[in-house]
């Protein structure tokens, strides 16, 4: 549904732009951005110790924790994987985010909507939390179970290494620490490039569109990500291969990735000195701002004060500071000076379709049958493709601008209950990702059934008319096929019918079949908790 400015002025009781508000800069306590930056560090720490110890890749764990383990793994041709050792602790930092915004009650808690121009804080959502944590279980699937296997992010790396660097004496020591410093830095600088030219062109946009396409911005959107982008990534980390060892580029790329987590906050603010070098939540809080496309630095910002793509955050709150100088009169509201989410807002939390539906204009052009100019247009020329290196101003929003434009119209109850089976979903997922020595196709299977359980709550959360009977279904099939799994067959491949006969497997076959079993009983005798209760899912910007 699309609003009249008029229908914008009734939904805030008739109120007028020169009768709005005061609005004044979003103001936090310091000490909520200590405990935060605190949780980075003990997120950093954790995962920097005991990624070498219990989460490696293409090889074998190390005995050492910390540097030397990392050493001592990259000098087998494996890496350490640092995503996923830190995948704990980026839950357990959004948990601490939530708790947070419930207590302090902060207005620049994911940004704000307004009614009658009385702020309405608004905490986590539901269903959009769902749909960037359902996103990024996906995407890491898809990566640790398609893309590693298939070697893409490896193989033509270490093809170029071996006949640049290792033929010609190039390769830098994987024992020196300024190796890894190093290769730190490149990716961020390699990053910056790919993170630049998905917003410039609109085929690698279609894309990385999703990371986007949450008006909220909070924790959990960090973890937003692509099914699609790990695809073209790995090309612009190939110049390294000139130098850096693969085991050392592989564990770098994926420290860079878990930097740039915390950035995804509205409880800090600005950070003093840092703000000059390292990418902040001030200036990442930019780059997720709708109207605009720059900040594309990962761990630094120094590449975008390079290049020309660097706009302050500060430009507005100054602009604000100006007003509120100018006049002391009415009511005064803090209010983000930034519009998150996407110029094309998603109507629906289906995932499939919301990591698809950026593609729609190239593959429109296509089906129209027009002119090859007009199908490169709408394949080259993303949104940041005049933005991105020119001057921009970043313009306070005006009173009429609509922050959150979409929520979930289900019923409490269903909301619930999605909320249940995502968590048993994050934990199978975990499983399938550190259950690197199963069986390949068991794992496959367990994934395809968090997906499909991730695209069934879409449906739900979507109040489609079919989806409490399509979950049922689920829930159904589910309950059968692990009564199946948990008996022993001669028509298993060894290798499954040996996981399949581990006992933590087998009471994990058993907890799922009584929750899929419950489950339709719920879905059977509660189809009123399936139904619309709440706040319809609309577009209005």
């Amino acid at each position: 549904m699309v609003t009249t400015r008029q229908e914008e002025k009734e939904q805030r009781g008739g109120v007028d732009a020169k009768h709005a508000p005061l609005l004044i800069p979003v103001q936090v306590p310091t000490w909520i951005s200590f405990v935060i930056i605190g949780m980075v560090l003990g997120t950093y720490w954790v995962s920097f110790k005991i990624a070498p110890l219990a989460f490696v890749d293409l090889g074998e764990k190390s005995s050492m924790s910390g540097f030397e383990g990392a050493v001592d793994v990259a000098r087998k041709g494996a890496f350490p994987n640092y995503i996923t050792a830190a995948i704990p602790c980026f839950l357990l930092m959004i948990g601490a985010e939530m708790v947070i915004m419930l207590f302090v009650k902060l207005p620049s808690s994911g940004g704000k909507k307004q009614t009658y121009w009385r702020a309405i804080v608004v905490k986590y959502v539901l269903a959009d939390a769902w749909s960037s944590l359902s996103a990024g279980v996906v995407q890491q699937l898809v990566t640790t179970l398609v893309l590693k296997p298939a070697a893409i992010y490896t193989l033509p790396y270490e093809m170029i290494h071996q006949a640049l660097a290792v033929r010609f004496g190039l390769a830098l020591p994987i024992e020196s620490p300024w190796t890894w410093i190093g290769a730190l830095v490149l990716c961020d600088l390699a990053y910056y490039w790919l993170h630049r030219l998905a917003h410039e062109i609109n085929i690698l946009w279609a894309g990385h569109s999703v990371h986007h396409s949450s008006d909220h911005y909070n924790l959990a959107t960090a973890l937003r990500q692509s099914w699609f982008q790990g695809v073209a990534a790995p090309l612009y980390y190939l110049p390294m291969a000139i130098f850096f060892p693969t085991p050392v580029y592989m564990a770098m790329h994926q420290a860079n990735i878990v930097s740039q987590f915390w950035i995804h906050t509205c409880l800090v603010r600005r950070l003093g000195p840092a703000e000059w070098i390292l990418m902040t939540p001030s200036h990442h809080r930019v780059h997720h701002d709708r109207r605009v496309h720059k900040n594309f630095g990962g761990m630094f910002i120094i590449w975008d004060r390079m290049f020309g793509s660097f706009l302050d955050e500060e430009d507005a709150v100054s602009v604000i500071r100006e007003n509120v100088s100018k006049t002391d009169v009415g009511e005064k509201v803090q209010e983000e000076v930034l519009l998150f989410g996407t110029r094309q807002n998603p109507t629906t939390w289906t995932e499939a379709v919301t990591q698809t539906m950026f593609w729609q204009p190239i593959v429109s052009a296509i089906q129209k049958g027009a002119s090859l100019r007009d199908i490169c247009r709408a394949a080259l020329v993303g949104p940041g493709y005049s933005t991105a290196g020119s001057k921009r101003t970043l313009v306070v929003p005006s009173f009429t601008s609509v922050r959150i434009r979409s929520s979930s119209n289900l019923h409490p109850g269903g909301k619930a209950y999605v909320l249940f089976h995502f968590l048993l979903g994050v934990v199978v997922g975990f499983l399938v990702l550190i259950a690197k020595d199963g069986p390949w196709s068991l794992r496959c299977a367990a994934a395809l059934y968090v997906i499909y359980t991730f695209y069934c709550h879409g449906k739900l959360l979507d109040c489609c008319v079919t989806a409490r009977m399509t979950e049922l279904t689920r829930c159904v099939a589910a309950s059968i096929a692990m009564i199946w799994l948990s008996v022993p067959s001669s028509s298993f491949a060894p290798d499954v019918s040996d996981a399949l006969a581990m006992t933590p497997i087998r009471y994990l076959l058993y907890i799922l079949c009584a929750v899929h079993a419950t489950s339709s009983l719920v879905l059977l005798g509660c189809p009123r908790a399936f139904a619309e209760g709440g706040s319809a899912h609309s577009k209005t910007d």
